[in-house]
């Protein structure tokens, strides 16, 4: 009884809206990922994460630079097969497998249709496809692949999956399994931008001790402040009795922007498995 009474109380309801949902508890999301930040994560926001980027082009090009040999009974296949030496036509190799090591880490993932065999009967190249082109589901037996609106038998395909559970036919990169972590780090990194333009607090108050004043009056107020003293106008200000203003100060330090970012580095390192910055 107390274990479905507990269970309860930690998965509160939602409440979806045209552009997210808000929970029982109250908190606001901006998305439909469930990231409770409020940050859209994809590939291209993670790669906007400077300690992400550099994570995954330091692992992937650091693989892609490796050489490939094939090996038959102990011994190197010499000469070193076409598929190895350049997978990709329009590539290099090096770009091939950076490409598919990023892929890996980002989707869990990496998918392509195999060429035409070659004169050893094996396919000479192989032509990647985007992984959110992909669906992956299990028919009488058979793993089938569907790429935009064409089907592939698994016997077409070759399909490199990264971290999987048992049982699964995908496998989990970090948009699925680090989301929340992401997100946080999107989110800070969106507020120390709007930091320095302004836009994170107001940044004055103006007060009126005026006990009827209406929301249309306050508005005229301040779009009368703004139009008089915004941008480059130093004129001095003449206020009433009842009128007062009041500057609002902020800084890094208080908002502890510098401390979040700090610890957003060390988390990319535990997600990539590096040193962590001093």
């Amino acid at each position: 009884m107390l274990g479905r009474l507990l269970k309860r109380q930690i998965q509160p309801s939602l409440v979806y809206t045209s552009q997210g949902y808000v929970d029982s508890l109250g908190r606001v999301g901006r998305f439909f990922e469930g990231n409770w930040a409020g940050a859209y994560v994809d590939q291209n926001t993670a790669l906007g994460i400077p300690a992400i980027y550099r994570g995954i082009t330091l692992i992937s090009d650091a693989i892609g630079a490796l050489p490939l040999c094939a090996y038959r009974n102990k011994r190197e296949v010499i000469p070193t097969p076409q598929i190895l030496m350049r997978p990709v036509p329009t590539e290099t190799r090096m770009e091939t497998i950076s490409a598919m090591a990023a892929a890996l880490i980002i989707h869990g993932n990496y998918v392509a249709v195999l060429g035409e065999p070659g004169a050893n009967g094996l396919p000479d190249s192989i032509y990647p496809v985007a992984p959110d082109r992909v669906q992956v589901t299990r028919e009488k037996g058979r793993i089938i692949y569907r790429i935009d609106e064409r089907v592939y038998d698994q016997s077409e395909i070759m399909h490199i999956k990264n971290f999987t559970m048992p049982g699964d036919l995908v496998g989990k990169g970090i948009l699925a399994v680090a989301k929340q972590a992401l997100g946080k780090e999107i989110a800070i990194n969106e507020y120390a931008s709007r930091y320095f333009d302004g836009g994170v607090n107001p940044t004055a108050v103006i007060k009126s001790a005026n006990p009827d004043l209406t929301q249309e009056e306050a508005d005229a107020l301040k779009t009368a402040w703004m139009a008089m003293y915004s941008s480059r106008n130093r004129s001095p200000v003449v206020m009433n009795a009842s009128t007062d203003f009041e500057v609002l100060s902020s800084n890094a330090a208080e908002s502890q922007l510098v401390e979040a970012q700090t610890a957003g580095l060390t988390e990319a390192a535990n997600i990539f498995v590096v040193a962590a910055p001093l």
